[in-house]
């Protein structure tokens, strides 16, 4: 950001910007260095070779799911080139870096970048853009009057705290919205409120939270005998183990894509199936029932290895042995909550005798059918419980709820019935109100087909083979006070209360995140901001969210920082070295909290950690971490560090006979992710499925707006943050809206054409993309677009705020829509 004291934003237009990318191609200059990125070779970014060079180990803090290691080239004090890490012998395969990654110099240098504290200018409105410079004394002084303020007119949940997926560090990230030493020591000293991201927690609460599912690592794919991707784009997405399913392919082990839309990975697969959005919950359980029906279970596995044998009373929990007078038993202590392991085995009825019994005893667990029991009732198994409550998804009714051809269903559930299925890429299934439903279903059809914990099967990859390697307890000095779904701001600004915790948000800080740009149902939320007294957004660069702030603070690039990010999904832990110096005036995220904490007369929330290295050693070197013998002097020096938790190979057995280590895709008592005061359907327990809040092919307002709508996350998108990166947007100019041939026949939409979306909540103008690659009656528009480069309006203007509150997830699809031609200006 430079320019004069009073300033409108100092975002490029959206067209400035794409005239200078598009006529200088590859070009753009380093802010304040006068050197230029010209001329070079589109694998790496570099300036020409003048000086001594420094080489730092760091890597992308962005949240795309890989986490890249990064080899980073200093010369003369600037970081000049970014290369992917050499990875020892035997673990090569590791290696890689995406264009993100390699583009990172220019995100570091983005003339996008915050380089002092602002202040929105004095009676303009919040999102106009007038903003005034001040120094770090003046912001830190004014949030800390807005802060002290609230805190004695409303206490500790008066201050809010809000975060999106973003850059992640234990020093100055926000992990499930407070986890880092910057955040999570002040929140939970003062009780502040966290309004935590709500994106892909159908996924991450139903399947890897209430069952404890985490699959293979990604190098397992090539040990199966199917790869199905559902509902994602592993080519785009997922680069980082897009190398793992081509070895595959060429070993000759078939791929199919489930997807509404055409992408990459589906013209690289044998087979491509397109498929309703929102439906393909009711797809799994047809496929279930029809491998019930024939028998074609592995019933082995599910005796052994699934909560398939266990007996259900009538209120839905498992039958147990202290219901016959078997005392449970205590069996050490659970180190998430200190609070002693209770073992009371599950009954099952023994085909070997006919009785029933505890489990661990039985010698041939019935896995079907209603069995008498020594008190004299009848217990149904956990199995049958499960099919007796979905009997009406044939693979007939599939058909006519998911657009998949009956046969087709049949052939997909013979194919899984097999087994050795590597399910992949297929987070785009939990972006419904009714998603969550999604995980149960296939916990169950993995469970039937002996496709998890063994090698080659995988109900998704494992996505952070170390978290134990860090303690994160030095975060906590208290509790959060209110724990609030981003998306509800709207609810607890109007109503003060959050379940039974009042709330009277006065300050709201907005880090490592764009909510506005990056959320559903953003109109409500931007109405929302206007509400909130004080609003302070920490970035990088001038995002959608900050041009709603009332004062804008400027944090470093990762590359000038030093941090450690806890979750990995390579065998090496994250470590980044601090390579430059800060740029501008920008501040690490730490240090800004520092500063607040002092001026609040709080200091000793940070006392124990004077460098930031002292804190990271309290992650690495705690007395549950320390026998591990990772130490903060091997981080610091760079050395490539191999997570002791990680083992040579991933694709070792990962479920057990135990009840705890079983395959799961029944809950006994399911629990809300957050608990508001909500009540629990019954229907959670089990595997389910229900129609979508709005994009379902049945509902009466597609008379109005017939169109669903989709997103996908493009390979030159890391949400919203390389949105202004010069060679990103030379190869992806502009957002494009995807409609199908006949879609836009109808409406008289040509190639090329501006097109305006829209529906009660809101619209947004862009380019259209006329293709038979998505499904009639579907759109698609990329994730990660800010508002500057759309002709007008916005994405997740069309989207809504509207979650299913057992997991309160984000529903970017769930939506209708309608699109006309644009006929007003685009310049």
């Amino acid at each position: 950001m430079t320019g004069n004291t009073h300033q409108a934003s100092a975002q490029l237009t959206r067209r400035s910007f794409l005239k200078a990318t598009g006529a200088v191609a590859g070009v753009t200059a380093l802010a304040g260095t006068g050197a230029t990125l010209a001329g070079v070779a589109a694998g790496e970014a570099h300036a020409e070779a003048s000086a001594a060079e420094q080489y730092f180990h760091s890597g992308c803090r962005g949240n795309c799911g890989s986490k890249c290691h990064q080899k980073v080239t200093v010369r003369d004090g600037k970081v000049v080139k970014v290369s992917a890490m050499e990875y020892p012998e035997g673990d090569e395969g590791w290696r890689r870096l995406c264009v993100k990654g390699q583009t990172q110099p220019q995100r570091q240098y983005d003339p996008d970048r915050v380089q002092y504290p602002m202040k929105r200018v004095d009676g303009t409105e919040r999102g106009a853009g007038q903003w005034e410079r001040i120094s770090w004394d003046e912001a830190i002084g004014l949030i800390a009057q807005n802060m002290g303020a609230a805190l004695q007119s409303g206490g500790g949940t008066s201050i809010g705290f809000m975060s999106s997926y973003a850059s992640y560090g234990v020093l100055n990230g926000a992990t499930g919205g407070y986890m880092s030493f910057a955040y999570g020591r002040f929140i939970t000293a003062v009780g502040c409120t966290v309004l935590g991201a709500c994106s892909d927690y159908a996924q991450m609460h139903v399947q890897m939270l209430g069952f404890g599912q985490n699959g293979n690592s990604a190098d397992d794919v090539v040990n199966s005998k199917t790869m199905i991707c559902w509902g994602g784009r592993p080519d785009e997405s997922d680069v980082h183990i897009w190398h793992y399913v081509c070895d595959a392919r060429e070993k000759g082990i078939p791929l199919i894509t489930i997807d509404p839309q055409y992408s990459a990975t589906a013209a690289h697969s044998d087979r491509y199936i397109p498929i309703r959005p929102g439906t393909d919950g009711a797809l799994m359980l047809a496929m279930i029932n029809h491998i019930a029906a024939n028998q074609l279970e592995n019933v082995d596995y599910m005796r052994a290895y699934t909560q398939a044998p266990f007996l259900v009373k009538e209120d839905g929990t498992f039958l147990r042995m202290s219901a016959f007078g078997v005392e449970p038993i205590e069996a050490g202590i659970n180190p998430m909550t200190g609070m002693p392991i209770v073992l009371d085995s599950p009954a099952v009825f023994d085909e070997a005798d006919g009785t029933v019994k505890a489990l661990e005893a039985a010698q041939q667990p019935a896995i079907l059918g209603t069995h008498a029991a020594a008190d004299g009732a009848s217990y149904k198994t956990c199995y049958q419980e499960c099919l007796d409550h979905i009997t009406e998804y044939t693979a007939a009714r599939a058909a006519e709820i998911t657009g998949v051809p009956e046969e087709t269903v049949v052939e997909l559930a013979e194919i899984y019935a097999q087994g050795g299925i590597w399910n992949l890429g297929y987070q785009g299934l939990g972006h419904h109100v009714n998603s969550h439903h999604n995980y149960k279903n296939m916990a169950l059809l993995c469970a039937q087909t002996a496709n998890y914990g063994l090698p080659g099967t995988a109900i998704c990859r494992n996505t952070s083979p170390f978290t134990g390697v860090s303690n994160y307890m030095p975060y906590m000095y208290g509790r959060v006070g209110a724990n609030v779904p981003s998306m509800a701001l709207p609810d607890v600004l109007e109503t003060k209360i959050w379940g039974e915790t009042p709330v009277d948000l006065q300050v709201l800080w907005v880090m490592n995140g764009n909510p506005l740009c990056c959320e559903s149902g953003r109109t409500e939320l931007i109405e929302a901001f206007k509400k909130v007294p004080f609003v302070v957004v920490a970035d990088v660069s001038m995002t959608d969210t900050a041009m709603y702030a009332d004062v804008v603070l400027p944090v470093p690039h990762v590359f000038e920082v030093e941090d450690y990010d806890s979750g990995c999904p390579t065998p090496y832990l994250m470590y980044h070295q601090k390579c430059v110096d800060p740029l501008y005036e920008s501040k690490s995220d730490i240090d800004i909290m520092r500063l607040v904490a002092a001026a609040l007369q709080m200091d000793a929330i940070y006392a124990d950690g004077p460098t930031d290295g002292d804190f990271i050693k309290q992650i690495v070197e705690a007395e549950t971490t320390a026998p591990l013998g990772v130490t903060y002097e091997k981080l610091a020096s760079g050395e490539m560090v191999r997570s002791p938790l990680s083992p040579a190979s991933h694709v070792e057995m990962k479920i057990g006979s135990a009840e705890g280590e079983r395959l799961k895709f029944y809950m006994e008592a399911p629990t809300p992710r957050i608990v508001s005061g909500q009540e629990v359907a019954d229907y959670e327990k089990r595997p389910y499925f229900m129609p979508a809040n709005e994009a379902y092919w049945e509902n009466p307002l597609r008379s109005q707006y017939p169109l669903m709508g989709c997103s996908e996350h493009t390979k030159y998108h890391v949400h919203s943050q390389t949105a202004f990166t010069p060679w990103l947007r030379e190869l992806e100019p502009e957002p494009v809206l995807k409609i199908n041939s006949q879609d836009a026949a109808e409406r008289g939409i040509a190639q090329g054409d501006y097109v305006r979306a829209f529906n009660d909540r809101g619209d947004v103008v862009l380019k259209a993309l006329v293709t038979d690659g998505i499904m009639q009656g579907v759109i698609g528009i990329p994730h990660g677009f800010r508002e500057d480069q759309y002709v007008s309006g916005h994405a997740q203007n069309l989207t809504s705020r509207v979650m299913n509150d057992f997991c309160y997830n984000n529903a970017y699809y769930d939506f209708l829509c309608e699109v006309e031609r644009y006929e007003g200006s685009v310049e």
